[in-house]
């Protein structure tokens, strides 16, 4: 028999600094309402945070380095799901919501940005898994901002009647060194 968490919340920021490996290449609480079952209160959904410096992207056309050199931009605004337990782990039910925005210096009406998925064990810094994922936004003519939603299962191998509240789900998108630069300097501002 499969139990359902369906509380996942509203996100708060992580910072990269603390992530370690992330570095290199938020946690929100989950409550609200009582499972149905009390066998089950104790089951909830793993933390979910969007790392503040990979939360957004800007891309430059080839050797632009100023505003009007932006080919686009994207930004991950929010999430929402829920979870599900099973006899071999727990399911995460992931919706990102993507906010792209078209730049002054872009060609044509297609955008497309990296992101990852990563999996920490409770108490430990460094993801014990990670997934990258591409997505691919259009912008209808006339229109500069667009917002897609990204469905994502990960899971979370447990023992049965182990819990995942303690583990945690890291998103952002994959920056080439110089975007995490763009961006670490656009947060001192």
């Amino acid at each position: 028999m499969d139990r359902r968490d369906r509380n996942i919340g509203t996100p708060v920021r992580k910072s990269l600094l603390a992530l370690g490996i992330l570095a290199l290449s938020g946690c929100s609480m989950f409550g609200g309402g009582q499972p149905a079952n009390p066998a089950t209160a104790a089951l909830a959904c793993p933390k979910i945070g969007i790392v503040r410096e990979l939360q957004e992207v800007t891309q430059f056309r080839a050797g632009g380095k100023d505003m009007t050199d932006v080919t686009s931009r994207a930004a991950i605004t929010d999430y929402s799901g829920n979870c599900e337990y099973g006899s071999d782990g727990v399911t995460i039910n992931l919706n990102l919501f993507v906010l792209a925005e078209r730049g002054p210096a872009m060609q044509g009406d297609q955008a497309t940005y990296r992101y990852f998925v990563a999996v920490a064990r409770p108490d430990e810094e460094n993801p014990a898994s990670k997934a990258e994922f591409e997505t691919s936004v259009a912008f209808p003519k006339g229109q500069t901002r667009v917002v897609t939603k990204e469905e994502l299962a990960p899971k979370i191998p447990l023992p049965k009647d182990a819990n995942a509240k303690s583990w945690r789900v890291l998103v952002g998108f994959q920056l080439t060194p110089e975007q995490l630069n763009f961006n670490l300097a656009q947060i001192k501002r």
